[in-house]
């Protein structure tokens, strides 16, 4: 593993950015790529980005630890297998953010628990990745297609 030079600033342990970008680098071997997003998709969301989507081991150990006493023991066992369903098929997609750093969208899979995926666009890094998987509720659903943050998707 690369030397990492940690910087202390006010009390406070920094890496500076290429050492991290090293970092990830070094660590993108051990994430898992989940689906693709696709050009049909973007478009329809005014997004000019696609490609492959990766989830990382911290963001599966994140989903499991906050999300995983909601999810059923079926998709907390198979996390990977449910993410790549929902990102090849939702029934809903949207954006739900905007900012310098990127694109947040929003995909979601009705079935038996509505289960929404958060992926996020790096564009500046030419990265896509799941930032997390958890159940909503019928009516985020229905309020998020009234504000028109949602998309019928099919």
């Amino acid at each position: 593993m690369n030397n990492i030079l940690v910087r202390s600033f006010k009390n406070k342990a920094h890496i500076h950015y290429t050492e991290l970008r090293d970092i990830m680098e070094d660590r993108f071997c051990t994430y898992k790529r989940v689906g693709y997003f696709k050009e049909r998709m973007a478009e329809n969301l005014g997004v000019k980005f696609t490609g492959t989507i990766y989830a990382s081991p911290g963001v599966l150990k994140h989903i499991k630890k906050r999300h995983g006493k909601q999810l059923s023991k079926k998709i907390v066992g198979n996390l990977i297998e449910y993410m790549r369903n929902i990102i090849e098929d939702p029934d809903y997609i949207g954006v739900y953010k905007l900012t310098e750093k990127g694109i947040h969208i929003e995909l979601i899979k009705k079935a038996e628990t509505n289960i929404l995926i958060g992926i996020d666009i790096d564009s500046k890094r030419d990265y896509i990745y799941v930032s997390t998987m958890y159940p909503i509720s019928e009516g985020k659903i229905n309020n998020r297609l009234y504000r028109g943050k949602l998309i019928k998707w099919k």
